[in-house]
């Protein structure tokens, strides 16, 4: 027996509304995303680079350091931002360093930055200014959100979060590699090029010259060894996977091989079992290069 037509229409319309729902909750994922680029109140404002800076005991000195003039307060972390700023109308337009802000939206925190001056700048027709500003940020373990903020609109350029300092450990997590179980390298390959899908931005570790976003790690453990002095490659490879932004490679830090400045790493010490972490570890150290 066939439905009667009121049902087709019902079982339609239905569907019409489902489909429309969808694409409402698509859009509105697309208008949380962040974005590098934006434009707000006649100027472009581009991101290029965001990085965490380390602390002098980030890895281990024991030397108390005094602190210099226009350092971050103990106990805080600076995020250091360079971005353009673009004028493509046929007027001048002010533009404020104070209008780029970082967020903690679970608590409403909101940081202006602490250095590169919000004394307003005139960007005359066709201009294109670089601009540098940062912000020092307390102990927080909540996700954070470079905004830029102009008039009553607002572009979410970037999502963050505060590297831990020495002594505040991850939550969960001990401080030294040594610590974690034994790792198996062949477990830690499989969550390489498998489930955790490390190719798509590392590319294929024998592959020095494959398409990549971020630096080859084919050399891992002889280049990893290097990156810190008096780190071990597996204490590096521990701290990289806990906290991405802390380091950045410097065929990262804007050379032609890395597509972007910024780790855009995830923060696997929110995903991995200490055993995943010590087989992912156990695989990283163990990739040497092919000669």
């Amino acid at each position: 027996m066939h439905p009667p037509s009121g049902s087709k229409w019902l079982a339609c319309g239905l569907a019409l509304l489902a489909t429309v729902a969808g694409a409402a909750l698509a859009l509105r994922a697309w208008a949380v995303q962040p974005r590098r680029e934006a434009e707000l109140g006649g100027l472009r404002l581009r991101l290029e680079r965001a990085v965490w800076l380390h602390e002098p005991t980030d890895h281990g000195d024991t030397a108390t350091l005094p602190a210099l003039p226009g350092a971050p307060a103990p106990g805080q972390r600076r995020l250091a931002v360079e971005f353009t700023v673009f004028n493509p109308r046929s007027v001048p337009l002010e533009f404020s360093s104070g209008e780029v802000r970082l967020t903690e939206s679970s608590r409403g925190t909101e940081w202006r930055p602490s250095m590169g001056g919000a004394t307003p700048l005139t960007v005359r027709p066709s201009e294109l200014l670089s601009v540098t500003v940062g912000f020092d940020v307390p102990r927080t373990p909540a996700p954070l959100r470079l905004e830029w903020v102009r008039d009553t609109e607002r572009a979410f350029l970037l999502s963050t979060r505060r590297p831990k300092s020495l002594g505040e450990g991850p939550p969960g997590w001990p401080r030294r590699v040594e610590d974690l179980p034994p790792g198996n390298a062949s477990a830690g390959s499989a969550l390489f090029h498998e489930r955790l899908a490390c190719t798509s931005c590392h590319g294929n570790p024998a592959e020095p010259r494959g398409v990549r976003l971020g630096p080859h790690l084919g050399n891992f453990a002889r280049v990893g060894a290097t990156r810190v002095v008096g780190m071990s490659v597996a204490q590096y490879a521990y701290e990289s996977l806990l906290d991405p932004g802390a380091f950045i490679a410097s065929e990262c830090a804007g050379q032609a091989t890395c597509a972007r400045p910024t780790s855009n790493m995830p923060l696997y010490g929110e995903t991995l079992s200490p055993q995943e972490m010590a087989d992912l570890i156990s695989y990283l150290v163990n990739l040497r290069a092919k000669e």
